[in-house]
């Protein structure tokens, strides 16, 4: 259980910087997990305590650079909300040389595969019209999934982004762009398709009367709440296995898939910078190596003087 301190700063999170649920729940456990290894409170931390708990990660080896550079992320914004309320003088995890982070490319899915993915809700509805993902769902929920996987690949959304739209994000006629509050709070517009529009229509028409309500959540789970982002994963792990792919893929390849599939087709990186809503143009860069690595792969196997 999160101490006082520890609970401000967590509504700080939400309330002030606009953090998502998910965000803020990850920092809530990285504060707890270190104060239950040392006593004392969050004014006598040093920074060989913090070198204790680094040491004591490594120790452990169950965690990758990224999860430890996770933590320490959390304790170094802990620290400098501490700083800004005259509570401390310095920030005992500034200071620290963290493990580098291993360079992987994003997964992602070819546009072949994201054609059967997409169409997965339908066909699964013709063959189990009252299941979804082995639960009792109404048949809607088909409608609402399909229409949401549309929405994630044709515009980079992250998954906690769409499913806090409303209704009313969606309802002006012709509206062709739509405004998403992301990371930090900031806002940034994104471009709806033909194939996003059509599919939010088809789900809307599906949908009880009763429960489209323009100041509502968009994306609706069985007893008209805001669909859950669990439920979603579940599903969504069922349509990757009807289109014959890893069903541990998560949301998020939809996202990798969004960008990869732009640049490869020409887009201006910058473009894409502002699509995603990435505030360095180094993290959008991650996907010119994805393409240029595809380049080279087909070069590879095609040239007979390759």
């Amino acid at each position: 259980m999160a101490d006082s301190k520890t609970a401000t700063f967590l509504r700080h999170l939400a309330e002030e910087r606009g953090l998502s649920s998910h965000t803020v729940r990850n920092y809530g456990q990285v504060l707890a997990e270190f104060q239950s290894k040392r006593k004392g409170g969050w004014e006598g931390i040093q920074e060989s305590d913090c070198r204790a708990y680094l040491h004591g990660l490594a120790g452990e080896g169950r965690h990758g650079p990224a999860s430890v550079r996770l933590r320490f992320s959390a304790l170094r914004t802990f620290f400098q909300w501490m700083q800004s309320r005259g509570e401390r003088t310095d920030n005992p995890a500034a200071g620290l040389r963290l493990p580098r982070p291993r360079k992987s490319l994003p997964r992602f899915l070819s546009e072949e595969q994201m054609t059967h993915l997409l169409a997965a809700p339908s066909r699964l509805l013709e063959k189990k019209p009252s299941k979804v993902a082995g639960r009792k769902e109404p048949a809607w929920a088909r409608w609402r999934d399909a229409a949401l996987l549309e929405l994630l690949y044709g515009t980079g959304l992250r998954l906690g982004e769409a499913l806090s739209l409303s209704w009313r994000a969606f309802r002006e006629e012709g509206k062709r762009t739509l405004k998403v509050k992301g990371k930090g709070g900031k806002e940034r517009l994104v471009v709806l398709g033909e194939a996003v529009r059509q599919g939010m229509e088809k789900y809307f028409e599906k949908l009880p009367a009763s429960w489209r309500r323009e100041a509502g959540p968009a994306f609706l789970g069985p007893r008209g709440e805001r669909l859950c982002a669990r439920v979603f994963q579940r599903n969504l792990k069922e349509y990757l296995a009807e289109a014959e792919l890893d069903p541990s893929l998560t949301p998020h390849k939809l996202r990798h898939s969004f960008a990869t599939h732009l640049l490869a087709r020409g887009a201006d990186l910058r473009v894409v910078q502002e699509l995603l809503g990435h505030a360095r143009l180094t993290s959008t860069e991650i996907y010119t190596r994805v393409t240029t690595e595809r380049l080279r792969g087909a070069y590879g196997k095609a040239h007979p003087r390759a």
